[in-house]
């Protein structure tokens, strides 16, 4: 997969949650939306850790092009929110340890 195409996914992922999350609960029923990213956080949660801090990255790299202030603000939890910089420094030394 090229970098270009990626990175493509990964903005408009972090786009699509973050749109989901920020969309009033008259608009999205909330129960709905939940089991939407528990599906996904799921999905992610099966990636190897090295591929789950590269997701992470790029959702942030998404984030900081974003102009609108409080959609990057929220852009920049999705990586949190999914799970994919939990034990992050576990992660680390359990693959770095001597």
């Amino acid at each position: 997969m090229s970098d270009t195409l990626l990175t493509t996914l990964a903005t408009a992922m972090a786009q699509l949650v973050t749109a989901i999350d920020m969309t009033d609960e008259d608009e999205v029923d909330p129960d709905l939306a939940t089991t939407w990213f528990e599906d996904l956080a799921d999905q992610l949660g099966r990636l190897p850790a090295e591929d789950q801090h590269r997701l992470a990255a790029l959702f942030r790299e998404a984030a900081m092009e974003e102009t609108r202030p409080e959609f990057r603000e929220a852009m920049l939890e999705v990586p949190e929110n999914f799970g994919l910089e939990d034990d992050d420094e576990d992660a680390y030394d359990d693959g770095h340890a001597a």
